[in-house]
Parts: structure tokens; C-alpha cells; sequence
């Protein structure tokens, strides 16, 4: 009999020692059959105050951006701090979720879980757009130098070995066979989470697809608050982002 799908949420966050177990307390009480994993970029000190079951500090300078863009803000290093409590865990898929996406249904991972299958995807993240050749403000960024496509030549396993994808690093899914190739991969130069993680995930031969209509819910751009929780559920939305500062008050039943 074929083994049910583990599912490790990894909840990327510097927040306090508080709020992080407020966070965890709430994912858990919407989808009990999950793991998560805090991945905490905080201090050392409050690091070891957040009595939490699974957690790694990442001191990562090139997760510790201001201007993320264009400081080129990588995940890599999370990926591979948190990828041996995965493998401890035994879980078969990943999320990787950011302290202010807030989950509006119970048994959010199941409604990921059935869209790689709907998909036959190996990943599946939000605003996924083929940009090479455009005037993507990422990718023309990144194209001035040689090294950034000689890269992809490199490591791909396509036929054309020039497509560059942008997506969202919040809210992406993945299997856990796709999030360890990209988690191995070191690359001669810093990429921008958003061209990174699926672009390399596309070259090693990895299906990556969109969440298609949920896009706008967990737009950065747009501020969410609390108050927009029921609107945001009745147009359909999964989860929400960014609902900032929402663990370090007192959570209300969402």
C-alpha cells in the first residue's frame, strides 16, 4: 500500500518567540496531519526561546536583504538548513510559507496536495510567468551578465536551455524529490529567489506550474488585515498575503 502524502510546512520567519508559537499553534489547529518547520532569521537569542518541535536558525546574510531585488534575496540557504529536518521527518512534499501568509481554509495542504496532481506537477507556485526575452524587471536585472544564462546552459536537462521563470517564493509547493535538486544546487553567482527557485527546478527537469486564479490573494503589493479575511474566503481565496504583525497581536478565530 502506497504511503499517504507527509506534508512539511517550513514558516519562514524572524518574529518573536511569542508570535512564533502563536503561528504554529494556528497551522496546526487548521491541518493537524501536517509538520512544520520554523525557519527562523531572528536573533540567536530569541532562536532559543521558541520551544517549538522543529526549528533551524538560518544565518544566511543572503537571506537578511532590505532591498530584495536587488540585493538578489536567496532561499538556497533555507532550503538546505531546513532540508535534513525533512528528510528526519519523512515528508514527501514541502510548503514554503512566510510568517504573514494566513491559511483561511482547514486542510490547506490537501487543496495543494489534489493542484500537483491536477497539474501532474513536481511544483506549483504563484505569478509563475516565463520572462526570458522580456523586459521583466528581474530578468533584465540579472541578463547583463554572462554568467547568469551560462548557468542555466549548465545545469539544464531541456532541449532549450534559455527559459528563465519568475515566480513568487511565498506559497510555494513542492514535491520533496524537486526541493532537494534546487536545495544542492550552488551557483557562481547570486540569483534572485523569484528567478531562482523555479528556473532551476524547470532545468532539472521538474514540472513547475501555476496556481492559476489565486495570484491576486497573495500579492505583495496589496496589504492584507484581518478585516478582509470572510471577503477574501467567498472570492475563493486558499490563503492570503501579506497580513503583517498578525502573530504578535492576539489571534481571533479566522
Amino acid at each position: 500500500m502506497d504511503r499517504a502524502p507527509l506534508v512539511a510546512t517550513v514558516l519562514l520567519t524572524h518574529e518573536s518567540p511569542e508570535a512564533v508559537r502563536r503561528m504554529c499553534a494556528y497551522w496546526k489547529n487548521g491541518d493537524p496531519d501536517h509538520a512544520i518547520v520554523v525557519a527562523y532569521g531572528g536573533t540567536p537569542e530569541n532562536y532559543s526561546k521558541l520551544g517549538v518541535d522543529h526549528a533551524v536558525f538560518v544565518d544566511d546574510p543572503w537571506l537578511r536583504t532590505k532591498d530584495h531585488p536587488r540585493e538578489r534575496q536567496s532561499y538556497l540557504g533555507v532550503f538546505q538548513a531546513v532540508l535534513p529536518v525533512i528528510r528526519e521527518l519523512g515528508a514527501s512534499h514541502v510548503h514554503v510559507a512566510e510568517y504573514d501568509e494566513i491559511p483561511l481554509h482547514p486542510g490547506l495542504n490537501a487543496r495543494l496536495l489534489d493542484l500537483l496532481v491536477r497539474e501532474n506537477a513536481d511544483v506549483a507556485g504563484h505569478r509563475l510567468n516565463r520572462v526570458d526575452g522580456t523586459g521583466h524587471p528581474h530578468y533584465t536585472f540579472h541578463a547583463h551578465d554572462p554568467a547568469f544564462l551560462s548557468y542555466w546552459q549548465d545545469i539544464s536537462c531541456r532541449e532549450y536551455s534559455a527559459v528563465v521563470l519568475s515566480m513568487l517564493g511565498c506559497g510555494s509547493f513542492w514535491t520533496r524529490a524537486a526541493f532537494e535538486a534546487v536545495a544542492a544546487l550552488n551557483p557562481p553567482l547570486r540569483i534572485y529567489l523569484e528567478l531562482m527557485l523555479p528556473t532551476a527546478a524547470h532545468h532539472l527537469g521538474f514540472r513547475v506550474r501555476p496556481m492559476d486564479g489565486r495570484d491576486r490573494f497573495m500579492a505583495p503589493e496589496i496589504l492584507k488585515t484581518p478585516a478582509d479575511f470572510e471577503s477574501y474566503r467567498q472570492e475563493g481565496a486558499w490563503r492570503i498575503h501579506p497580513v503583517k504583525g498578525y502573530w504578535s497581536e492576539t489571534v481571533q478565530d479566522a
